[in-house]
């Protein structure tokens, strides 16, 4: 009986293994790479991270807001040259806004309500640095 048991849980642990790198080939290395998976920032907060396609097409982050304010979102390519778009998002899904940095700089204002909102950061590639005033 107890052979059975073992049996049964390698089996467990081998489905468990395969399962995690199945999500993990289809998701690639990107943990921030869809909407789903978005990383919560703070309004004052800086996040630096990388677009590397083909793996990693999109960047996906979140913004809790407590109150009606002016939410700015800034974002700087290391490569001055790379061209990357910034995305605001209402919790919905509803497109805010979008710009694309010159020079490699952006930013994007809005004046919000309460509640959650998502920026996306895409691109051609490359290093980048993302503020939330």
């Amino acid at each position: 009986m107890k052979r059975g048991r073992r049996a049964l849980a390698g089996v467990g642990v081998m489905l468990l293994v395969l399962g995690v790198a199945a999500v993990g080939y289809a998701q690639g290395r990107d943990a921030d790479g869809s909407r789903m998976q978005a990383r919560q920032l703070a309004p004052g907060a800086s996040h630096s991270d990388a677009i590397s396609p083909p793996r990693d097409r999109e960047d996906w982050f979140f913004v809790r807001v407590d109150e009606a304010r002016e939410l700015t979102f800034s974002l700087r390519a290391q490569r001055g040259e790379a061209k990357m778009t910034l995305e605001l998002q209402g919790a919905t899904g509803d497109r805010l806004g979008v710009s694309t940095t010159e020079g490699g700089k952006t930013a994007l204002a809005r004046r919000v309500n309460p509640g959650i909102y998502y920026v996306r950061v895409s691109g051609e590639g490359g290093r980048y640095e993302l503020r939330v005033r």
